[in-house]
């Protein structure tokens, strides 16, 4: 299959519906339902509503951020225009149109969500995909449609429940979870045997250099919160936080014990995401670190090998982040969100929602996808395990003044210049 050429490229197919009747259709459920297994869809996929017989063609605009099918990978893109070519192949009338757009900046899907919304919204998708937090950004300005009627609840059942919380936003379904980016530590074999859990003294004990994305410039980095509550830091109330100082002295005692061991790799403080050092981590100048699974891809071939597990904590209980890609409805109209739903159903399927998973080395939202879903070094176990109860994203209490403190203090203890327990009283003091 050729790869898409250009900026975009027009997937023009129509073929009369297969005889027969159509399915029966479905009702969103709740989150809570119980896990269903997806059924791979060999004529038709699932269909909510009676299907619409067009007058004329139906062009569905569908936005795939650069980050998700880069325009020089082949195998990502000949995989996405295989999938949709399909689907309009069953479908009645119905062509499929996919652009791909920047993910962020100026002229970047949200920016132009937010421009062409009031001045041009003929230029719109009917379909994106965009991050969580832009998901909630859109909810406030209005530029994407509820998704309750429209997703199998079928698709509904199998999401991990972490993942469909990230989809939610003033009580309603907004964002289809699709693709996690969640927080691992990456590692290398030494002789040593693996510990059964991370914790921190597990880590210092390893004795291989560690590094962090920890450049934050108004705020507390990711891996730090995830560190500070999975040591017991209370979340905030109300939205303030208040630094829970036993919490603050496990993770600064273990930046110290690092940092005194000189096993904390140099440039650490100046890393802003795991892809500020995927060279000097696939190669092996950096031994281990924490990562994330939009970098994945790009380290599964490391040589030496790399091996991936839970973030280190205190307890070593498995705990991570949760972000990711969300597919959302943007068109208003809603004869065009019953065919926009019927395609997100279609991609929805496990067995293609692996697939395309797999290519990118991001893992599936759904339970049944992720069963399928093998990348060299994962425990697909640890992965289940994390992410039936998982953190969402950092909230916006890491800008507070008490997250800003810990970062400082953090910078304090890793140059050298307070011990963890003069760090932590300067960070409850500030």
């Amino acid at each position: 299959m050729r790869p898409f050429k250009g900026l975009f490229a027009w997937i023009l197919l129509s073929a009369y519906l297969l005889t027969g009747c159509a399915p029966e259709s479905d009702t969103a459920q709740s989150a809570t339902a119980a896990p269903t297994e997806t059924v791979a869809v060999t004529q038709e996929p699932p269909t909510l509503t009676p299907e619409p017989t067009p007058a004329a063609p139906v062009v569905l605009t569908i936005w795939f951020p650069d980050d998700l099918l880069p325009i020089n990978d082949d195998t990502l893109n000949a995989l996405v225009e295989a999938e949709i070519t399909e689907f309009a192949s069953l479908e009645n009338g119905v062509q499929v149109e996919i652009r791909r757009k920047a993910s962020r900046d100026i002229g970047g899907i949200m920016s132009t969500l937010q421009t062409a919304s009031s001045v041009a919204p003929g230029a719109l998708p009917d379909i994106t995909l965009i991050r969580r937090e832009d998901v909630l950004l859109a909810v406030g300005e209005g530029l994407i449609q509820p998704l309750e009627g429209w997703i199998a609840s079928s698709v509904i059942a199998d999401l991990f429940p972490s993942a469909l919380r990230l989809g939610r936003a003033d009580d309603q379904l907004y964002g289809l979870p699709y693709l996690l980016d969640i927080y691992l530590y990456a590692y290398r074999d030494n002789g040593e045997s693996t510990p059964e859990r991370w914790t921190f003294d597990a880590v210092v004990e390893r004795g291989q250099t560690f590094t962090v994305p920890t450049l934050r410039a108004n705020g507390m980095a990711d891996t730090l919160w995830l560190q500070y509550t999975a040591a017991g830091g209370q979340l905030p109330e109300n939205g303030v936080l208040e630094l829970t100082p036993g919490a603050v002295s496990d993770v600064l005692s273990f930046y110290e014990a690092l940092a005194s061991a000189q096993l904390i790799a140099p440039g650490t403080s100046d890393y802003v995401s795991p892809a500020s050092y995927i060279e000097p981590l696939r190669s092996g100048r950096i031994e281990s670190g924490i990562v994330n699974t939009a970098v994945l891809r790009q380290l599964v071939n490391a040589d030496p090998p790399l091996h991936f597990a839970s973030v280190p904590t205190s307890s070593g209980q498995p705990e991570t982040l949760t972000n990711g890609w969300m597919w959302v409805i943007v068109t208003p109209n809603s004869e065009r969100q019953v065919w926009a739903g019927r395609f997100l159903n279609w991609m929805m399927e496990a067995g293609r929602h692996s697939t395309f998973a797999q290519a990118i080395a991001m893992p599936p939202t759904q339970r049944s996808a992720l069963r399928r879903w093998r990348i060299d070094g994962v425990d697909n176990t640890l992965l289940i395990e994390m992410l039936v109860d998982s953190l969402p994203a950092q909230p916006e209490v890491g800008t507070s003044s008490a997250a800003r403190a810990f970062q400082a203090a953090w910078l304090d203890v890793v140059a050298g210049r307070m011990s963890a327990s003069e760090a932590t009283a300067a960070a409850l003091e500030r």
